[in-house]
């Protein structure tokens, strides 16, 4: 590998130095290319996902959200739909509110029949795993949103993170539940996002996240190749890049949610059996983590403020 590394990172070093412009970001990343990378937007996937949120929340008591948050949907508005359906089946005279916020477009909700045609698709791949109940209850909200009976309450913001936060404390809005699927490792200020999240959490407010550690199109090695750079080193090779996948580890991520005064109930990791690099190859600040830490691709938590 450190035969090719100056290679590779003159190669990064000019694709992250063309993005410094719209016209470079254009010509190497194309709208419809971007929004591709940015996760799948069909009913399958949107399922998937929400019935993996569900089951790790379920399994650490949660029961209910008032006001929900998805970080990062990309193209994937039906799991929104999916949790708004699931919610306000259990309790219809109680308002639900869900914001979607993104920081590139990848869908456009305000088209005419949007939700109609997104609820039809769900309607078609009902899952397998969840309880009889709640699929029937779903399915029937569904169809209200499908036959034009109702319009869920679900928000698509597309903005920086630091007017999401001003718009939503000016409206007084805090979150119940705060979920993303593979979405927290694009976001590069991570520190400022956890803040902001934490600042976003309600009083007795959930969290639930799978966070990938590593960039989606290069999985096999890529998530460890990232941490061969300096700090300096890897801000010349990707900091411009859309949707450029952040360092943090698992226990960044663990650390961080303990530090912002939110109890882990759950976490899960999905590793490696080995690694694909020697140690010495890394950045001696991602060394000293050890090689179970640095095996470690992807992480599942679920977390509530401790009001303790």
């Amino acid at each position: 590998m450190n035969t090719i590394k100056p290679i590779r990172f003159l190669w990064r070093f000019s694709r992250n130095l063309l993005c410094l412009t719209p016209i470079g970001r254009r010509l190497l990343f194309p709208t419809d290319a971007l929004a591709a990378r940015f996760g799948r937007g069909d009913a399958d996937y949107a399922w998937s996902v929400f019935s993996h949120l569900l089951a790790q929340l379920d399994a650490a008591g949660f029961k209910a959200a008032d006001r929900i948050l998805e970080i990062g949907p990309g193209r994937n508005l039906g799991t929104a739909l999916l949790w708004w359906s699931l919610i306000s089946s259990r309790n219809e005279n109680k308002p639900i509110e869900i914001v979607c916020w993104d920081v590139f477009k990848n869908a456009k909700p305000e088209t005419g029949g949007f939700w109609a045609k997104l609820a039809q698709a769900l309607l078609a791949k009902p899952p397998e795993t969840l309880p009889g109940e709640d699929v029937s209850r779903m399915q029937q909200r569904l169809r209200d949103v499908a036959e034009g009976r109702a319009l869920p309450a679900i928000a698509y913001r597309v903005e920086p993170l630091a007017e999401l936060e001003t718009a939503m404390t000016r409206a007084g809005h805090a979150f119940d539940l705060i979920y993303s699927q593979a979405a927290i490792e694009h976001i590069w200020h991570i520190d400022a996002f956890w803040n902001a999240m934490g600042r976003l959490t309600a009083p007795n407010g959930w969290h639930s996240h799978r966070i990938d550690l590593a960039d989606h199109g290069r999985r096999e090695t890529n998530y460890i190749e990232m941490l061969e750079w300096s700090r300096f080193g890897y801000w010349l090779t990707m900091r411009f890049i859309p949707g450029a996948t952040n360092r943090w580890r698992a226990c960044h991520h663990l650390e961080k949610i303990a530090a912002l005064g939110m109890q882990i109930l759950l976490k899960q990791r999905s590793q490696r059996d080995h690694l694909p690099t020697r140690l010495c190859q890394l950045s001696a600040e991602f060394r000293r983590l050890g090689e179970a830490e640095l095996r470690t691709t992807s992480l599942d938590m679920v977390a509530i403020r401790d009001l303790l």
